[in-house]
């Protein structure tokens, strides 16, 4: 934290409106509660913001009360692609088809000889990571499924390409992944080749996803836990990696009309959904026994959480998935800042 010529208080503190901001996070308060189209929009607004407010075409990793915005992100820059094609279909709104477009043209510009992309922010120099190239490899088919516009999908064949290439015999990842070690939830990289293999009708995706997502499932306790399923606490992997694995065995199933995979989605998720009816919460970390090891929550963790208790329901019509799920973002939608008088954070 930088601090000014102010004493030991940083600069921060004179600006009432971070106060405020301080204060409502302090004693933990709650936006009112209103219809999902009006905290989507929200959601969506800040997000064309944190795209306008970038150097380039691609969309920044944060916004900081201390220092700014930053420079953008170039994983999640892929998945934000994703979002605005989905948001495109609910609204046909051809704004969002040019947000695309923007985004798709950086992502593409921004490719590694080898296929892959960086991991972190642009600004940084790091080596490409098999999580990283996977997330813009989603965005980039969406991309291409809504635009037709095939340099997507040859700039998707190359990601996928550098993604099969680096597998491991046994399905694992591990070389350009965190340390070298693999990781579960890269079973939604998995899903990523899937739909790559369903936009090309190329096997060897397909065959190097199923691989990956057989070897996850050698990594599950008899409890539905994953292990290898974090980068820095292994022992109790946080709700958005979780998250993370559930999603991927879940969109990998429903591809492929698997079973086991999706079961496997169904019986993790229903672990959480045990806890959450039964303690009105979801702490941010679980152990290997689905105790919850964090006196925190994982805001991110619960919004990917709730898509796939929503999918759920969908296939199973189990009402317990969609009445959690409502109630999950209920919760989700009281923690969303509101601010008309400060645009950098209205929405977030």
């Amino acid at each position: 934290m930088k601090i000014e010529n102010f004493g030991i208080f940083p600069k921060i503190f004179f600006n009432l409106m971070n106060i405020k901001l301080v204060i409502q996070d302090f004693f933990k308060y709650n936006s009112k509660i209103k219809s999902n189209t009006y905290h989507l929009e929200k959601s969506i607004k800040w997000l064309i913001h944190a795209k306008q407010i970038s150097k380039d075409d691609g969309v920044s990793k944060s916004y900081s009360i201390f220092e700014g915005w930053g420079t953008s992100y170039i994983e999640t820059s892929g998945y934000i692609l994703k979002t605005f094609c989905d948001y495109y279909e609910f609204s046909r709104n051809k704004y969002f088809l040019k947000m695309c477009k923007e985004i798709a043209d950086w992502e593409t510009s921004i490719q590694l000889p080898s296929g892959g992309y960086r991991g972190g922010v642009i600004s940084e120099s790091n080596p490409p990571g098999i999580f990283n190239t996977s997330q813009v490899l989603l965005g980039l088919i969406w991309a291409f499924n809504e635009l037709k516009n095939q340099k997507y999908l040859d700039v998707a064949i190359k990601a996928g390409n550098f993604i099969v290439a680096n597998q491991d015999n046994d399905g694992a990842w591990r070389k350009y992944c965190y340390i070298n070690c693999p990781t579960t939830f890269n079973v939604r990289t998995a899903w990523a080749l899937l739909e790559l293999s369903r936009a090309t009708n190329d096997e060897k995706y397909k065959k190097a996803a199923i691989k990956n997502l057989d070897w996850a499932l050698t990594q599950m306790n008899e409890l539905h836990w994953f292990y290898n399923n974090d980068t820095v606490d292994v022992n109790n992997p946080l709700l958005h990696l979780i998250s993370y694995t559930i999603r991927g065995f879940l969109e990998s199933g429903m591809i492929l009309n698997n079973e086991k995979y999706i079961q496997t989605a169904y019986k993790t998720s229903l672990r959480l959904l045990n806890y959450y009816e039964k303690f009105g919460w979801l702490p941010a970390r679980f152990n290997y026994r689905w105790v919850g090891r964090a006196n925190y929550r994982c805001l991110t963790g619960e919004a990917q959480l709730s898509i796939c208790w929503l999918k759920l329901y969908k296939l199973t019509r189990e009402e317990k998935f969609l009445r959690n799920a409502i109630d999950l973002n209920n919760s989700l939608k009281s923690k969303q800042i509101i601010s008309k008088k400060w645009a950098d954070i209205d929405g977030a």
